[in-house]
């Protein structure tokens, strides 16, 4: 190779090192357009109030979108056609040598240097549209804020320095607009927040702007969708149902004992669940037929066919069908079809407005029994422990209630009076029915 043909090759490859450049650069841009558009405003405060500058500057970036997306096309417009300009011509130069032998022969010169052009315009778009696009735009979505805080600075710049060709970008595209009728576009953020956005903006709230009840309940509110019936059902172990044959006298002498609005039917157990009575239509029915009270439960007329849940099921959804069926009880079905426990309609509102009186019963949900231990149901879920005593004992897949905490810890079934050491508290085994644990005294140490 002379002198001649080395400068020949380094004029060729020169342009096309600074045609990879300039697809760097329009993968800036689009990296910066969709981390505009893809962050969230509420991190972006999060991240502001815990000092962070680059999240000031985005933040006042985005308080007029349509200019900073302008100044973005701007960028990316300039960029594709420098692109042209400097490498494909180069391209076309270092192709065209390689095709003509081949292409020549069979469809001409001509020919053969119109598809060189074609092949160096179909390479150009690949690289541009596969390195200039897609990769930043992929790689963006991932942590948008984190990039839009980490090219703020340039992108500013860039802004700074175009701003009055950007003014009249943005002027021409508002006219247009207006010329089809349309007077405000925003091109910046959705009004649509995500549940975690609305977690975060009730955690940042200012003390006092939001009460305290209020507050628990919007955090109950955002749970609901999240819990599934096995974490919320009554277990197995605590149902309460009449046998199908028995008489209905015998069902209220049971009313008398449990005061619940509603009794499960079964036929042999309560695997064999056939139906569901409410004591409201009970009643109602007996004061048009006293004689009723020797019938058998199961024939009587207001028996409701059961609704059957798996454990599995999100509770929200479980809700939405008792509310449009007018079902207050369903029966909670384990993986082997066996029933696992039930819920009641009333009991998936109270994760929402927590604890309410039973309209039979009304009974506390802890009682202290010296300075410094409370009383509390073993079944309660630890989650409603924490939130009753205002309290940190540890939540877990491996368990739901109080009493799964402590067969957790001890790995066997306990004697009244033993005790487990949870962090700073000590839980001790108040009462026992049978193997089950029913009551808990909680201690600070």
């Amino acid at each position: 190779m002379n002198e001649a043909e080395a400068v020949h090759q380094v004029n060729l490859w020169i342009p096309l090192i600074a045609g990879l450049l300039i697809i760097a650069v329009n993968g800036f841009f689009v990296a910066v357009e969709y981390a505009l558009l893809a962050s969230s405003r509420v991190r972006l405060q999060q991240a502001a109030t815990q000092g962070s500058h680059a999240a000031r500057r985005v933040l006042t970036m985005l308080e007029d979108p349509d200019k900073a997306i302008a100044a973005v096309q701007l960028g990316i417009t300039a960029a594709g056609i420098l692109l042209g300009i400097v490498a494909e011509e180069p391209l076309l130069a270092l192709l065209e040598p390689l095709l003509k032998p081949a292409l020549g022969a069979f469809f001409g010169p001509i020919v053969a240097t119109a598809l060189a052009g074609l092949l160096a315009l179909v390479l150009l778009s690949y690289f541009l549209m596969v390195f200039g696009e897609l990769t930043p735009k992929m790689l963006v979505l991932r942590a948008p804020e984190r990039v839009a805080q980490m090219f703020i600075y340039p992108m500013w710049l860039f802004s700074r320095l175009t701003a009055p060709f950007v003014w009249v970008v943005d002027a021409s595209t508002g006219l247009m607009l207006r010329l089809f009728g349309v007077k405000d576009v925003d091109i910046g953020h959705g009004t649509v927040a995500t549940i975690e956005e609305l977690r975060l903006m009730l955690k940042q709230s200012a003390k006092g702007v939001i009460e305290e009840d209020a507050r628990e309940m919007l955090e109950r509110v955002f749970d609901f969708g999240e819990r599934v019936v096995r974490e919320v059902m009554v277990p197995r172990t605590e149902i309460i149902g009449v046998e199908r044959h028995q008489k209905v006298r015998e069902l209220m002498e049971i009313f008398k004992r449990h005061r619940h609005s509603r009794f499960p039917i079964y036929e042999k157990d309560l695997d064999h669940i056939v139906g569901v009575i409410a004591i409201k239509d009970l009643v109602a029915l007996l004061v048009e037929d006293p004689e009723l009270m020797d019938a058998p439960v199961g024939e009587l007329p207001i028996v409701q066919e059961p609704l059957m849940a798996p454990e599995s099921r999100h509770i929200d959804d479980l809700f939405e069908e008792m509310r449009s069926k007018g079902i207050g009880l369903a029966i909670v079905i384990d993986e082997y079809g066996g029933t696992a426990g039930l819920v009641t309609r009333e009991e998936l509102v109270e994760e929402i407005v927590g604890a309410m009186s039973d309209e039979w019963v009304h009974y506390p949900p802890f009682q202290r029994v010296s300075p410094s231990a409370v009383e509390v149901d073993a079944l309660l879920r630890v989650d409603e422990v924490n939130e009753l005593l205002d309290i940190d004992l540890p939540e877990d897949d491996a368990y739901e209630t109080l009493a799964g905490l402590i067969l957790y810890r001890l790995r066997r079934i306990p004697e009244v009076g033993e005790t487990v050491d949870v962090g700073d508290f000590r839980l001790e085994v108040a009462a026992l029915e049978g193997p089950k644990i029913t009551r808990v005294h909680i201690l600070r140490k």
